[in-house]
This record gives C-alpha cells, structure tokens and sequence, in this order.
C-alpha cells in the first residue's frame, strides 16, 4: 500500500509420507493409500478470484513467496505460516534484515516491486501479494511469469490497479475466508474471522457511540496528502465514526490549500512508518494552524501493521480506536 501512495505521491509532485502397513491383506494396503490421497486432497480442485481473475488451486500451495512480510501473521494464524519460502522486502521494512525471519524464509527480493527473476528463481506455487502493482510486467515481475511456472497469485485487501471503490472492514473477513480456501482450511478460517470479528465489535464498542470526524493524512517531501479510501475508509466506517474525506474522488491525494482551511476534524491520523514522532512533527510544520494541531489531536496511524492485509488490519483499527478514544475522552 505504502509503495503505491508513494508512487502515486511522485507523480503527483508514488508467497507425503508413505505409511507401510506390514501383515494387511492385499486390499487393506490399497484401501488405504487411496484413502490417504483422498485426504491430501479433499478440497480441491479449489478456484479463487483475485483483481478480477480466476486461480485454481490443485493442492495445498507449498512454497509461498509474500509480497509483504506481514502478511506471515494471518497465515500463521491459519496454522500455515510454514508454507512461507521466500518474502519481498521493500524500503518500508526499516530495519528489518534476513536475520529477522523465521528459518526457511529467504529475502527473494529487496524491492518492494520485485523483479521477475528472483521470483521466478525462488519456485513459488503462490505469490501473494499486498499490492497488483507488484504484478504490473513493466520489466518487473507479472501474472504471466508466474503461470509459466505454474504460479498462482492472489493480492490481499482488495488492492488491485482496478479497485472495486466498495473495500470496507469486511475485506479483511474476505481474505481470511480466501486463504481458508486456498489452504484447505476453511474451519480455522471461519474461527479466525469470529475472533476478529470480536475485536472490531469491543474497539467499536469502547468509544460509546462516538461519530468523531477523522482525517488521516500522509507528508511526502512536504506536502500533504488526504486518505480517503481503505484501509482508512474501513476503520472509520467500522468504528462508527466520519470520515473527512469522504467525498475525495480518489483514495490518495494532494491536499490543496482550500481543502485544507475548510477541514476540521477532531482527530486527526498522520500514516507513517518508522518514525512517529517525526511523521507528527512534519504535519505540525506543514499545517500549524490546523486545530487539532494546536491541541495535540495528532496521533500516528502505523502503515506497517495494515500493508500485509488480512490481521495486521484488525490490528491498525484497535490501534485507531484507542487513540480516537484518548483525543475524545471516550
């Protein structure tokens, strides 16, 4: 999410045993070795959609390669995080190093947007991605590499270069139930998605009925620009809260002088990744007279726990509440 703003931003100034069975008869062996099979591969054939095309899966994905390392804590609240090969690291993984992550995961890539090489020289049976950017084929990785290896893909939160403009809180609930698929685990997916469904209902719950209005915001080499679109967009219609920007005609955009006189949110959240405190100082220097400015209703909204879709999303809305519940005395 955070590669695509940023491009966005520039152009505007932006992953069998056999088991012998010794004194059966002649067809207990075959019974069971056919009943085996069977369970290998119980739910599939399988066809997910993702960004608008059809994946079918044969087999459980073996050697997934993500597209952003956070996505690795939904799979392994689905109980198969050791599917994860290989990961993409871009520039907003600071201070992150190979050394960080679980054994059997190389780094297949240090760009954000891989190119197809490394990917390809990885063997994935899955690319998932945080972003369709990462599958774009202009001189970097795309669709077609990874069907000549027999690849699937599927891109998390709905974050394709087409979106769908109707991305809500139950996206997260979407890919949970996806990935369930996918790794034929559709039980633990439907218990994931009740618990997570839980957490949403307590963090909503905990502002007792607040509809404070909320802008979030993001400063890119000095300038401002308003979030409109999700994941933002989700939290505040989730939390029951309004949305400043609400009407800007695309998710991600320059904030103009006479946007920014007209807004007055009663909180506001400034994306950053690394530095908060640094993220806060830059809006403060860019809109000092903006209100919740001066009365300190500035607070962080962390772009690193939503980029990998899926928990991470729960995630960054627990933390958006409890801050809206601090600025509002909830």
């Amino acid at each position: 999410m955070t590669a695509l703003r940023n491009r966005l931003a520039a152009s505007a100034a932006l992953v069998a045993a056999g088991l012998a069975l010794a004194g059966c008869s002649t067809t207990a062996p075959a019974e069971s070795s056919s009943t085996s099979g069977e369970a290998a591969t119980a739910g599939y054939p399988v066809t997910v959609a993702s960004c608008g095309r059809d994946f079918t899966y044969e087999n459980e994905p073996s050697r997934v390669v993500l597209g952003n390392y956070r996505t690795l804590e939904t799979l392994d609240a689905l109980g198969v995080g050791k599917t994860v090969t290989g990961v993409v690291l871009g520039p907003d993984d600071k201070g992150r190093t190979p050394a960080d992550l679980p054994a059997g995961v190389d780094v297949v890539s240090p760009d954000t947007i891989p190119a197809r090489e490394p990917v390809i020289a990885a063997t994935p049976d899955l690319f998932l991605s945080f972003n369709e950017a990462q599958l774009v084929g202009q001189g970097t990785l795309s669709y077609d590499d990874l069907a000549g290896i027999g690849a699937n893909a599927y891109v998390m939160g709905g974050y394709c270069a087409q979106p769908s403009g109707n991305q809500g809180i139950e996206t997260v609930y979407t890919d949970v139930t996806n990935l369930g698929a996918i790794f034929d685990v559709p039980e633990k997916a439907a218990r994931l998605n009740d618990k997570l469904r839980g957490r949403v209902a307590a963090a909503k719950d905990s502002l007792n009925g607040s509809t404070a209005t909320v802008a979030f915001l993001k400063v890119v080499g000095g300038k401002v620009y308003a979030i409109g679109g999700y994941p933002a967009s989700a939290f505040i219609e989730a939390l029951g809260l309004t949305n400043e920007f609400a009407d800007l005609p695309t998710p991600f955009a320059e904030l103009n002088t006479e946007q920014a006189l007209a807004m007055s949110p009663d909180v506001v959240f400034v994306n950053y990744v690394g530095d908060e405190q640094a993220a806060i100082g830059d809006l403060a220097a860019a809109l000092p007279d903006l209100t919740a400015v001066k009365e300190d209703r500035v607070y962080g909204a962390n772009e690193d726990l939503a980029q990998g879709g899926g928990v991470g999303i729960i995630d960054a809305l627990e933390q958006i509440s409890a801050s809206v519940k601090t600025a509002t005395g909830n």
